[in-house]
């Protein structure tokens, strides 16, 4: 991720930008307007050389006296790996559901964090929670994690139980 910072007394339009990293090019991705004094970020998306990848899984079960709770257990595992020459920290972001009922209830099964309150383009959605790997040149790493939701049979989704 990039962070920019328009400088100048003037808007800065949105349009294409290349970057580099250690004179290798990434790929063009967009730049979104800035306000003068503005700051925001800009996905570079993975290096290449750093292969990543998701996998999720949602069981879902009934727990309590007459099964009067419906579990959606949802596990998240990410594989991470390092082909480059040197060892790389690699954050990775995930979002967990956020409710205002309080019969409904998150509980959290990973060693992530909730990110520092912070502005601009450290402002982090509501779930935000984030990982730090450290990943050695050649090597890999693997993060596991997920949370449940619990729902009283009395309760039902927004929109229904949909889940695909």
């Amino acid at each position: 991720t990039l962070v920019v910072t328009n400088g100048t007394g003037q808007a800065l339009p949105a349009g294409p930008v290349d970057v580099g990293v250690d004179g290798e090019p990434l790929p063009t991705t967009a730049l979104p307007t800035l306000a003068p004094g503005g700051t925001g970020r800009v996905g570079l998306g993975p290096a290449e050389a750093l292969r990543v990848a998701r996998r999720t899984e949602l069981l879902e079960s009934t727990a309590g006296l007459r099964n009067s709770t419906t579990v959606l257990a949802h596990r998240v595992h990410i594989e991470l790996a390092n082909r480059l020459p040197r060892p790389v920290t690699v954050e990775v972001r995930e979002r967990v559901p956020v409710t205002s009922d309080s019969d409904v209830r998150i509980e959290e099964r990973a060693d992530w964090t909730v990110p520092a309150d912070g502005e601009g383009p450290d402002l982090h959605a509501a779930g935000t929670r984030l990982w730090r790997a450290d990943v050695p040149a050649g090597g890999a790493a693997v993060l596991d994690g997920g949370y449940e939701i619990r729902i009283p049979a009395a309760k039902a989704l927004t929109g229904g139980n949909r889940r695909s």
